[in-house]
């Protein structure tokens, strides 16, 4: 039995191998220090098992298990107690306990660990080193260097026993653990306890950095209040932002309703509360620069001079007679009334007859800002009165941003296109135009976006249609109509000389060329290369004649180049139309010639008609409207009330036969109640076996008793059979008045007839 001086140690576990400091106090522990230094400098210590007895009872109150220390070094403290620097050497099992001469000593037996196999121990030891890993990442008070130690370590038992000493666990855990004698057994022990500390290190790394964001957040957003606090106290009386100081700046000097200024003004206000960069404050500053630039007050001054208006309009158009004259009447009303509202004109007419040149011709007459709203395709209201500011991306109408772009409030604004707007889901723009477009309403014309009214009835406003039926009633009714019609082959010619080959010749490059193109060469470019009302496609055929000609003045060398009828094929390639010189004139069997008006101008409408075997059974192709159908149903019932003094002579041949009408182009839809008494002839024809002049064209409706009625479009109708080659035209006699319009050109060569009834009519269309 072994005996070495004792001393129980208060809460503290050392495992062999391990050097750790150890403050002695009390007096027997002191005095049992001294006697161990003279002896051999090795002591036991064992814990005590209630760390605050002040006075243990030996060997009741300490712990069985222990260890034999050696001590390295000892200093002296000031408050009279001593530090030792001990390094464990084995485990000791105390025997006994007991005081002697005023110090502790303890009999013990040092224990054998149990050996264990090399493979085991090592996959023992690798396993308890990967869970310490771990477990050392998530405790900081771990050092990185333990590891890199703890691995060149080779005896398994030391290493564990390092391991144990390192872990930060109660001293009864350690202690169990102490008292574990063998190593496997205590390698096992060990993992457990290092899982079980590893997963409680994760829950509580895992709740403080919860904690600390929260702090984190916490402190943010009070430093940050703080600042701002502390920024807008220090800004008082310091010069306001340059973007709302330039914005103030801007509102003084426009002169801009009272209404509009306390809006604009109050959202300054709500905009100086506000981020610079926040998205609510970039909205409010595009609103409040849309108000400042409108122009609320600004005003160009109108050319009054009427000659001088007269004399621009003339320069930049030819023909156009009726339009020149309403607008001439507009600037003499403007000078002797100044305060005369905006007026409303509407430009129908095919394309390419020059309704929007003119617009912009008349602005430049009148010396008013020109601005072009295109309604094509336009669908949702909100083009028209703009976007509530509750939208994102929200802006003013067309008409608000027309009058932003003028920068006048008397610009002249083109509505292009009115006749193109369609409604769905979204609203019906048609209706909202009817505000715009009214002058008892547009003075208080109040956009969705600016949320205030804007006066628009200082400003002039020309629509342009090519097919007036699609325009709504209530919004035709506001607008005044001045319809432009097709123009004839020599106002296409002078249009040609006159503008369309100056401009072709300048774009072309062609300007110091010597180059002339003979009215005849022009009159076969119309008639053979194009069948229009405008001369939309006559300018683009005079551009391709012109740069085919520059390519030959490049690659020839030419400095002069005539163009005539016999050389304008060589540039242009075979003809695209028939010449009308080659028409068939000759009488036929149940074709007719009518005439229609379209939205490109007045054309000559073919009827064919053929009788099949049947029963009497009427037949129509053509896509045909409903109007059409009645109108050759009412056309059949009369033909059939008149059988013999149509020449008709089986009376019974609405029994035996069918009849059928086509309408050539088939694809084309028709419409309109002016074929009446064309389906009547070609009915009659086929029935009655008479053939029908080729030569002559005819246009009305007919009554179920034979009435010839008028219809419209009779200068349109007149110059589109004029077009054709034909020169001899059957009109109702209520019509006789619109004969006036017919331009001298094409009166000089038309033979016109006008018929009160349908005996009029049958005395000239049938050969013989």
């Amino acid at each position: 039995m072994n005996t070495k001086p004792f001393i129980p140690t208060r809460d503290l576990v050392i495992f062999p191998g391990i050097i750790t400091p150890l403050f002695v106090g009390r007096e027997e522990s002191v005095s049992s220090l001294e006697k161990a230094m003279l002896d051999d400098n090795k002591i036991i210590l064992c814990m005590q098992k209630d760390f605050l007895k002040e006075e243990p009872e030996l060997p009741g109150d300490v712990h069985k298990v222990g260890v034999i220390v050696n001590i390295l070094q000892t200093v002296k403290m000031p408050n009279n107690t001593i530090k030792v620097l001990v390094e464990a050497q084995e485990r000791v099992i105390l025997e006994d306990a007991f005081k002697e001469d005023g110090h502790y000593m303890a009999e013990y037996t040092i224990v054998q660990s149990s050996d264990i196999e090399e493979a085991t121990g090592e996959a023992l030891y690798r396993k308890v080193l990967d869970s310490f890993e771990k477990y050392a990442k998530l405790n900081s008070k771990i050092m990185p260097d333990l590891i890199a130690n703890l691995r060149g370590i080779s005896d398994v038992e030391k290493a564990l026993d390092m391991i144990a000493s390192n872990l930060q666990i109660g001293s009864d855990e350690k202690q169990n653990i102490l008292e574990t004698f063998d190593t496997e057994e205590r390698g096992y022990k060990l993992m457990e306890v290092i899982s079980k500390e590893t997963e409680i290190a994760s829950i509580e790394k895992r709740i403080d950095n919860k904690v600390k964001d929260k702090i984190n957040q916490a402190q943010k957003s009070y430093y940050l209040k703080e600042k701002i606090s502390a920024m807008k106290e220090e800004l008082e009386g310091e010069p306001e932002d340059d973007d709302i100081a330039e914005l103030k700046g801007k509102i003084k000097k426009t002169k801009m309703p009272k209404y509009a200024k306390e809006k604009v003004e109050k959202e300054i206000k709500r905009l100086s509360k506000m981020p610079a960069f926040s998205a609510e404050a970039t909205v409010a500053r595009t609103y409040i620069e849309t108000v400042v630039d409108l122009p609320w007050n600004k005003s160009s001054k109108d050319i009054l001079d009427v000659n001088k208006a007269s004399q621009l309009l003339d320069e930049d158009h030819y023909g156009l007679k009726e339009v020149k004259e309403r607008i001439l009447e507009y600037l003499s009303v403007k000078k002797l009334n100044p305060n005369m509202k905006g007026s409303i004109i509407c430009l129908a007419g095919p394309p390419g007859v020059g309704k929007t040149s003119l617009a912009r011709s008349v602005a430049d007459a009148m010396g008013r800002k020109f601005v072009r709203v295109s309604l094509g395709g336009v669908r949702d209201e909100s083009e028209i009165r703009g976007h509530r500011r509750t939208y994102i991306g929200s802006m003013p109408g067309r008409i608000i941003k027309a009058m932003k772009d003028a920068g006048t409030k008397n610009p002249l604004i083109l509505l292009d296109e009115i006749d193109k707007m369609s409604s769905d889901f979204k609203g019906d723009p048609s209706s909202a135009m009817l505000e715009v477009l009214d002058p008892e309403q547009n003075n208080h014309f109040e956009d969705h976006y600016l949320d205030m009214p804007f006066d628009l009835s200082n400003a002039f406003f020309i629509a342009t249609a090519n097919d007036l039926r699609t325009i709504p009633g209530p919004l035709r009714d506001r607008m005044e109509i001045i319809n432009l019609t097709s123009y004839t082959e020599y106002e296409k010619l002078h249009i040609a000389k006159r503008y369309l080959i100056p401009q072709a010749k300048e774009e072309n490059g062609l300007a110091k060329i010597s180059l002339e193109v003979s009215d005849n060469a022009i009159l076969k470019l119309i008639d053979e290369y194009t069948r229009e009302a405008g001369v939309r496609t006559l300018k683009r055929e005079i551009y391709r004649l012109f740069r085919r000609v520059a390519r030959e003045v490049l690659e020839k060398d030419k400095k002069k180049v005539g163009i005539n009828v016999n050389n304008l094929g060589k540039y242009m390639g075979k003809v695209k139309f028939r010449p009308e010189k080659l028409r068939e004139k000759a009488p036929k069997l149940g074709v007719v010639n009518g005439l229609a008006w379209t939205a490109v101008g007045g054309v000559s409408l073919e009827v064919q008609g053929v009788s099949t075997p049947g029963k009497g059974k009427l037949s129509l192709t053509g896509t045909l409207g409903n109007v059409m159908k009645e109108s050759a149903a009412v056309a059949l019932t009369y033909v059939k009330a008149t059988t013999a003094e149509r020449g008709i002579e089986d009376e019974k041949v609405f029994e035996n036969k069918d009849i059928h009408l086509h309408f050539p182009e088939g694809a084309t839809p028709k419409d309109g109640p002016s074929a009446g008494i064309t389906i009547t002839t070609a009915i009659i024809s086929i029935l009655s076996g008479k053939e029908v002049r080729q030569d002559i064209a005819m246009t009305g409706e007919i009554t179920i008793r034979g009435e010839v009625l008028p219809v419209g479009g009779i200068k349109e109708k007149v110059i589109g059979a004029h077009r054709v080659g034909i020169r001899e035209v059957i009109l109702p006699a209520d019509n006789e008045a619109d004969a006036a319009d017919i331009p001298k050109e094409v009166s000089k060569d038309m033979k016109i007839h006008f018929a009160k009834s349908y005996e009029d009519v049958e005395k000239l269309v049938f050969a013989g």
